[in-house]
């Protein structure tokens, strides 16, 4: 008993002891736990609060290059959409005018330029932000469309290429990094980037280190794109459908178009072919100027009294056009004439009639001896409105297929042979400026599209017609299944009912997608579907899946 009583006592001491040191060890590795959690937790926090910010960031500058109207509002030049602003390079959360050089094309993120938040990283810094060289706006060099390739790289743990811009959080300063002295130099914001030609390769990395600690962001070309293209077909909708409307209106046919090839580079190549007369291809955007062709006089009947043209001779000069009229026989005698003269090219690009030839009566006329004969009215203008029947005078355009050009067409009754001293000398000339100023001087009918011509958007625009509505066509077209003649209309698949009775389209390529290979003559690496067999006069707009096809169709007519 003795013995028994003596060992219990001290076994049940030790083993108090042992659990409380084992209460110990779990505490401690509680309290352990707790504080690594802790730490995990507010690591995840701040990850996030950093990646919320640059998603707002990336967005916000998207949105900015295809958002015409803020641009508008802030007073912006709005010729370049996908285009993105220089960074800011002063901390004034506003961007630079220009960017020429790489060092110039990193910087903080122009928060106020392009009417985002004053966005910050989770340690309180200002996001950054680098920009592609072929991507900076209105700086006279870059050409902006879908074939546009970003030019920056980035590499380490989640590469990237074709890459527009990127945004970074910088995080919080590491060794080395001098912020307060070196407050605006990137080397003290951001780690792993060297210089390449023409543009920056930044490094990323998974995970944060006491060497590197930058988080990034990047949007890509295909990024962009998404977001600029809808917004340049609603454009070509508003800009340039007009144009082809406009030039309907006047001549009563739409140009030609060029042949679809491998886009060229010069806009100068871009003139529409009669030879074959080409239905469908590219828009004929060519600036060309105009001149007078084969000008001619024939007498027409009826005439009053016994008259006789007993010769004519015309002549050009430089712009303008000289024609002598010669008849007989009696003094009171007034022949009818048709004067006609060729405008080459008129059907080969945007031609706009020549103003001062619309009205009859603005036709410059004298007499024999070089005067002025009496003039006969607002109608008539120099022409006579004597004899029965009268003849009131006219000038019609028409189109020329083949041949890519207009006649212009007068007809009248010169004023009597004695009082004219049996001639009459008929003058007209061209305005100096030529005869495209719907794409080199746009009124106020017609929008602007030198963005559109700039960036080079018309390498990507298909154009298609019913051949019924070519020059020289039938000026009509029948749907089907009717059989022609006239011949057939267009069809537009997934647009609202009609889709079979389209005189006219435009087709917006977008950019390339998987297995397109540009620049190419071959027409299905730009349209997809049924765009792509424009042959069958069968067209689809966009549906669907967007990897699939993101050709855009906008009607022109009906």
């Amino acid at each position: 008993m003795r013995i028994r009583g003596g060992v219990w006592p001290a076994q049940r001491g030790f083993a108090m002891i042992a659990l409380l040191a084992l209460a110990a060890l779990i505490a401690s590795f509680l309290i352990a736990s707790g504080l690594s959690l802790t730490s995990a937790s507010n690591s995840n926090e701040r990850r996030d609060r950093s990646m919320s910010a640059l998603r707002q960031a990336k967005a916000a500058l998207i949105a900015y290059a295809a958002n015409e109207q803020w641009q508008l509002y802030k007073g912006q030049a709005t010729d370049q959409p996908g285009g993105l602003p220089c960074p800011d390079t002063n901390d004034n959360g506003t961007s630079q005018l220009s960017c020429p050089n790489a060092v110039d094309r990193i910087g903080r993120l122009p928060y106020m330029t392009i009417g985002a938040d004053d966005l910050r990283d989770a340690s309180g810094e200002r996001l950054w932000y680098a920009l592609s060289s072929n991507f900076r706006r209105l700086s006279g060099t870059t050409i902006i469309n879908s074939e546009t390739q970003g030019l920056l790289t980035v590499t380490g743990d989640t590469p990237a290429s074709n890459v527009v811009a990127i945004v970074f959080a910088p995080g919080e300063a590491l060794s080395g990094q001098d912020r307060i002295t070196q407050h605006n130099l990137p080397a003290a914001y951001l780690e792993g980037f060297t210089t390449t030609s023409p543009d920056y390769t930044f490094n990323s990395f998974a995970t944060p280190s006491t060497t590197a600690n930058d988080r990034l962001l990047v949007i890509t070309q295909a990024d962009l794109m998404a977001v600029v293209e809808p917004a340049v077909a609603a454009r070509i909708e508003r800009d340039v459908k007009p144009l082809l409307q406009d030039y309907f209106s006047k001549w009563g046919a739409y140009p030609f178009a060029v042949p679809f090839v491998a886009p060229p580079v010069a806009q100068s190549a871009y003139l529409g072919s009669f030879s074959p007369s080409t239905t469908m291809g590219l828009l004929p955007v060519t600036n060309t100027l105009l001149t007078w062709q084969t000008p001619t006089v024939t007498q027409i009947p009826p005439g009053d009294g016994s008259p006789t043209v007993t010769s004519s001779s015309c002549s050009i000069s430089s712009l303008t056009v000289t024609c002598a009229v010669n008849y007989c026989c009696n003094s009171g005698d007034r022949p009818d004439i048709k004067l006609e003269v060729i405008l080459p090219n008129t059907s080969m690009a945007f031609a706009d009639k020549p103003s001062p030839f619309t009205t009859p009566a603005n036709l410059a006329m004298l007499d024999g001896d070089g005067d002025v004969p009496s003039n006969q009215g607002p109608v008539y203008g120099y022409w006579s409105q004597g004899g029965s029947p009268p003849r009131v005078p006219t000038v019609t355009f028409a189109a020329q297929s083949p041949g890519g050009g207009s006649v212009l067409t007068y007809t009248g009754r010169l004023q009597n042979a004695g009082d004219m001293h049996q001639q009459a000398t008929i003058t007209f000339s061209l305005p100096p400026a030529g005869y495209l100023p719907r794409l080199t001087n746009p009124t106020s009918t017609i929008p602007n599209i030198a963005w559109f011509l700039s960036n080079q958007w018309y390498r990507q625009t298909y154009y298609a017609m019913s051949s019924g509505y070519a020059p020289g066509g039938a000026g009509a077209c029948s749907q089907p299944p009717a059989t022609p003649p006239p011949p057939l209309c267009l069809t537009v698949k997934n647009l609202p009912s009609p889709t079979n009775n389209k005189q006219a389209i435009l087709v917006f390529f977008g950019r390339a997608l998987d297995g397109q290979v540009r620049p190419s003559a071959i027409l299905s690496n730009y349209l997809e579907g049924e765009n792509a067999t424009p042959a069958d006069l069968i067209f689809e707009h966009r549906a669907g899946t967007p990897t699939a096809i993101n050709d855009r169709v906008v009607v022109i007519s009906p």
